[in-house]
């Protein structure tokens, strides 16, 4: 007799919701031998994928804490992080060993609404990466009104193509318990494997962030026909690609959210032109989330965010909650945005992506969308690097099929004399961090070795 339950497809194979059940009550039974207490935090590897969904849900049974990471990190690196956020565990299932890292004596017993239920660290794509620490109500809030505002039900197939030790992997394993519905799991982004993925098993949902969408349109044909939603976040989507996409019927939603927001606090509706002019920089906040942020009428202003799935706090080694958040509880992150007529969110770009040059205030975020738009331009990234003269000197770099002079050209007509990049560096593929985004760090080291 078949399962009727949700069915959970790994590299490692097919598990019926009721074998999975059954394994997750044993894995529980294991960490509750080796003496795992409600409250305290696991550090997990992010690969075998199977064993680490084994692990979240048998730590969501006992009311412990997971801490994934990228199952490369070196034991030094690994340590460091277990330090700076006070973790008393390491699972490492080649051995299934739950190895105590802290002596436990030391850390009075924890509150059921102050337990850390994930630790995630942020992406690095642009800064310092921080721990982030978020509880189990945060989780469950997020993943009800996203399984919402997305129609994720029993009867839904996620793809996670995103790791699972960064927010938006993570995110999914945890809407996807909650709705019961099916989850398949791919071990990294590889383009034409998860456009198989997405044909062979019927995937309705996919989160995924710009780069990977672009790669997967550059394999052609249509989008594949069981797709819902394809959900678009991370960075922003730039109006060529979301074209593009659409063009090809792939059904795109756009998300704003980060990790100290568990994911998304806005998300569109199903991405159309409207009356020909295509905006995909305008999200709905979900319900119950505030945004303080002024009218679109009058320049944009650094957000305010508060909501019932924001973080804990950044991590601490008491994991003592707080720290990251002002009074009331209201988040500010680094986004400059506006507030439309009707409610929507508009995403303008980062406070941190303002350049003074020239004595004119340049935005970054500008300039690479407006060089996006540039024929034979199919990604770009804009590096600065400072200047005697001008106070600062702007690179594009780019992949596609324009060549420097081309580019340059262009660029002369289409923006204004501060905003025009004064030096191009075309790539055949601009390098991604383990996440899908740009690798900015390593973007910005090349500029800086092609100036010799």
């Amino acid at each position: 007799m078949n399962d009727p339950g949700p069915v959970l497809l790994t590299d490692e194979g097919r598990f019926s919701g009721s074998a999975l059940a059954h394994r997750v009550t044993e894995r529980a039974a294991v960490f509750a031998d080796c003496g795992l207490k409600p409250g305290q935090v696991v550090m997990a590897p992010d690969a075998p994928a199977l064993d680490l969904i084994l692990t979240i849900l048998a730590l969501g049974q006992i009311g412990a804490g997971i801490f994934p990471y990228r199952s490369s990190l070196d034991a030094v690196a690994r340590l460091a992080l277990a330090r700076s956020a006070g973790v008393e565990w390491l699972w490492q299932p080649d051995s299934l060993d739950l190895i105590p890292l802290a002596d436990q004596t030391q850390r009075p017993p924890i509150a059921p609404e102050t337990r850390v239920a994930l630790l995630i660290k942020t992406s690095g794509s642009s800064g310092q990466p921080r721990i982030v620490m978020h509880g189990y109500p945060g989780l469950l809030a997020s993943a009800q009104r996203v399984n919402a505002r997305l129609g994720v039900t029993t009867d839904s197939t996620w793809l996670c193509c995103l790791r699972p030790s960064h927010i938006g992997g993570a995110a999914i394993l945890y809407r996807a318990a909650l709705a019961g519905s099916n989850l398949r799991l791919q071990t990294g982004f590889d383009a034409p494997t998860v456009r198989r993925e997405l044909e062979i098993h019927g995937v309705t949902h996919v989160s995924l962030v710009p780069p990977m969408l672009a790669r997967l349109l550059d394999l052609g044909g249509r989008a594949p026909p069981s797709l819902r939603v394809v959900l678009i976040g991370g960075q922003a989507l730039s109006r060529p690609l979301a074209e593009r996409a659409l063009a090809a019927g792939w059904p795109l939603w756009i998300t704003y959210g980060m990790t100290e927001t568990g994911s998304q606090v806005a998300t569109s509706g199903p991405l159309t032109p409207a009356d020909g002019a295509l905006d995909p920089s305008l999200v709905t906040p979900l319900p119950g989330v505030e945004i303080a942020a002024p009218s679109c009428d009058v320049p944009p202003q650094r957000l305010r965010i508060r909501g019932p799935m924001l973080m804990l706090g950044y991590a601490n080694p008491e994991r003592r909650a707080g720290e990251g958040l002002a009074e009331g509880g209201w988040f500010e992150p680094a986004d400059l945005g506006c507030l439309s007529h009707d409610g929507r969110l508009r995403i303008l770009g980062r406070a941190d992506e303002i350049r003074v040059i020239g004595g004119t205030n340049v935005s970054l975020t500008r300039v690479a969308q407006v060089v996006q738009e540039a024929p034979g331009v199919s990604e770009v990234q804009i590096v600065t690097t400072p200047d005697t003269v001008w106070g600062h000197r702007l690179t594009a770099v780019y992949a596609g099929t324009s060549d420097e002079a081309e580019l340059a050209a262009w660029c002369q007509t289409h923006l204004s004399g501060p905003e025009c990049p004064r030096a191009f560096l075309r790539l055949e593929r601009l390098p991604l961090l383990d996440s899908g985004k740009y690798d900015r760090a390593r973007i910005a080291a090349l500029v800086r070795a092609s100036a010799g």
